[in-house]
């Protein structure tokens, strides 16, 4: 199912009987699961072309062959790229297999990285989030409150992983 909600930053591409998107094998990974094994294949291009293949992959997310997927509306301009990005999420010990099936979808060029690295580059002082606030004219102490709510927004996101209580997926957790 394509969620596509304009006051969400994210398009999304998750099962119509989606509990969580956090698992192997159909088992709920644990913390250190998540932070060993999750990642995600990025793809590159013009959001006509990522509609497309969202289109395309659909079927396989709802069978959960792979987990879930996000892509953006707009190229992420603040880090220097002209065109959109899609997240396709799944576990390292599948990625070869979700690999192939974007293969046959057209997908040519492939890029893995696992959460671990997404957290250090929007971590204190990481790439990502150094790049973001620079972007925004963002300096000092309001500078420093943005890296400690990410920081408290990654650590949330860390508390739900694996609790099958708190395994409710929601977009706010995204």
């Amino acid at each position: 199912m394509i969620v596509n909600k304009s006051f969400f930053y994210w398009i999304y591409v998750i099962p119509r009987n989606w509990k969580f998107p956090i698992a192997y094998q159909g088992k709920l990974l644990s913390k250190e699961e998540y932070q060993k094994y999750w990642g995600k294949w990025v793809i590159l291009g013009a959001k006509e072309e990522l509609d497309h293949l969202a289109k395309k992959l659909d079927p396989h997310v709802e069978d959960r062959t792979i987990q879930g997927i996000k892509y953006s509306r707009s190229p992420e301009e603040v880090f220097g790229l002209d065109e959109c990005v899609m997240c396709v999420f799944c576990d390292d010990r599948e990625r070869d297999q979700v690999w192939e099936i974007l293969a046959q979808a057209g997908v040519k060029i492939k890029a893995w990285v696992y959460d671990r690295e997404v957290f250090d580059m929007w971590g204190h002082k990481g790439v990502l989030i150094e790049k973001w606030l620079e972007s925004h004219g963002i300096k000092g102490a309001e500078a420093e409150k943005v890296r400690q709510q990410t920081k408290k927004n990654f650590e949330k996101w860390l508390e739900t992983i694996g609790k099958e209580e708190k395994n409710r997926w929601s977009f706010e957790l995204m």
